[in-house]
């Protein structure tokens, strides 16, 4: 009877300790609003839960990237109206000048994950230029390397091969003198 008592208190255990590590039964909603104030491009999140602000909650900010989300400054926690406000720099490279953002809430004690996205125009445009392509450079390709890189590989393999030649010369001169000797003799 004894083993039996043990046996469930232990699962008690395991059981209350499982709950309490999912016990962020709150829900949080993030909306994102996006403003340029004088030259700077600012930020919001708004973390509410139930319709109510919610304060001393952190958000990360982050741009999507190609492969992964490029985390922008560090966690910003809300203040008592339930906002937390983020400055983003200018210089974030894109195609069409496009940037999605994201705000997420991770790891809070009080509060599920969250995830709220948007998307601004506030990416610096790359312009690709490829007008040298024809040029001469380190990264072109065969008949477009540098002359002085043709020259110096033609030249280290014609050291190779003439090396290996006069060695194999020098074998067959070796067996030569052998011969000569033994006729001598």
């Amino acid at each position: 009877m004894k083993k039996y008592n043990y046996f469930l208190v232990t699962c008690l255990v395991i059981l209350v300790s499982i709950t309490n590590a999912f016990a962020q039964d709150k829900e949080a909603k993030i909306t994102l609003t996006f403003a340029k104030a004088d030259s700077l491009y600012v930020c919001k999140a708004l973390v509410t839960s139930e319709g109510v602000p919610v304060a001393e909650v952190p958000v990360n900010l982050s741009v999507k990237r190609l492969f992964s989300n490029l985390p922008i400054g560090d966690a910003v926690a809300t203040d008592s109206t339930g906002v937390a406000t983020f400055e983003v720099p200018q210089d974030i490279p894109s195609k069409n000048g496009k940037l999605t953002i994201f705000a997420t809430i991770v790891d809070d004690e009080n509060y599920m994950n969250a995830k709220a996205s948007g998307e601004v125009n506030w990416g610096t445009v790359v312009v690709s230029d490829n007008s040298n392509v024809d040029e001469r450079s380190f990264s072109a390709g065969r008949d477009r390397a540098p002359i002085y890189f043709i020259i110096a590989s033609l030249l280290i393999i014609g050291l190779i091969w003439g090396t290996l030649f006069y060695a194999v010369l020098q074998v067959f001169k070796l067996k030569k003198l052998g011969i000569v000797e033994e006729i001598k003799n």
